[in-house]
């Protein structure tokens, strides 16, 4: 009897070993096809790049999509973190790619999904919204993240964007005012060791601000923010010569708004159409 207990357990034994081999086995002919296909897929990834450095956009697009095509349905995701770059980074490029190619949807979209997969192109999206009109578009998308993280200023600031370009000076301006309401707190957050002297990027908000208020028709309240730039700025900045320049404009002073623009550079859209008619084009 106890013979015959041993001889069973000798026989499980070996059975389990023999699951685990296979197991083991399986483990190792997946992961092999796996990279390779790994592989492949960046041979195809890099092609898409080389497609678009050299300028067959249309063929970086389709790469592009076939990659992120045939990643979706590789197996084990796992094995893929250290050699694909992420499916947001590829619908980003690919979203480059379509903006080039002045396919405006498509790269709408790809930036999208960029974006809702923790992704870059947020800056490029709202750009291209606004210089394609798609004000109500990016004033819906803002108003969303808004509620997603009401303590970023970007939102706010990309919502004040399409509603002064809509013609409602009054919301860009409170929408402006918020942004640089939660602007000191973002920046501590993102370097504990931020000074609390003026940045450029509250300088820019600043004369947004006061071209907000402007289009509003309170010229008085716009050279108040307007000061508030040029009384905080270093010597010498100029961080204040767009709103400025615009009350300049306001009061009939248009030579003189012209002057103060020279050299300037729009940094973003909203900038471009609040100088269009006092830089002089090439």
């Amino acid at each position: 009897m106890a013979l015959s207990n041993w001889h069973a357990r000798r026989r499980r034994l070996a059975l389990c070993i023999l699951a685990g081999l296979l197991i083991a086995h399986a483990l190792a002919v997946g992961a092999y096809y796996t990279q390779a296909r790994q592989q492949a897929l960046l041979v195809r990834y890099l092609d898409a790049r080389e497609a678009w450095k050299d300028g067959r956009l249309a063929q970086a697009s389709a790469t592009y999509r076939s990659f992120l095509a045939a990643r979706s349905a590789v197996a084990w995701p796992c094995l893929l973190i250290r050699h694909y770059p992420s499916a947001a980074d590829a619908w980003y490029l690919l979203g480059r790619v379509e903006s080039e190619r002045a396919e405006v949807d498509s790269a709408l979209e790809a930036y999208l999904i960029s974006i809702n997969a923790g992704g870059r192109g947020a800056r490029e999206y709202r750009e291209l919204l606004l210089t394609q009109g798609r004000l109500t578009t990016l004033r819906d998308w803002a108003s969303k993240r808004i509620k997603q993280d009401p303590l970023s200023p970007q939102p706010y600031k990309d919502r004040a964007a399409a509603l002064l370009e809509l013609g409602d000076g009054d919301a860009a301006s409170r929408d402006y005012a918020a942004a640089l309401a939660r602007l000191p707190t973002w920046r501590k957050r993102a370097d504990p060791a931020a000074k609390t002297s003026l940045s450029g990027e509250e300088a820019d908000l600043l004369n947004l601000l006061s071209a907000a208020t402007l289009a509003a028709g309170h010229r008085l309240d716009a050279v108040k923010v307007c000061e508030q730039v040029t009384l905080r700025q270093g010597k010498n900045a100029q961080l204040d010569r767009l709103c400025r320049a615009l009350l300049a404009a306001h009061d009939g002073q248009t030579l003189a708004a012209r002057t103060m623009l020279q050299g300037y550079l729009p940094p973003a859209s909203e900038h471009d159409w609040l100088t269009r008619e006092l830089i002089a084009k090439p």
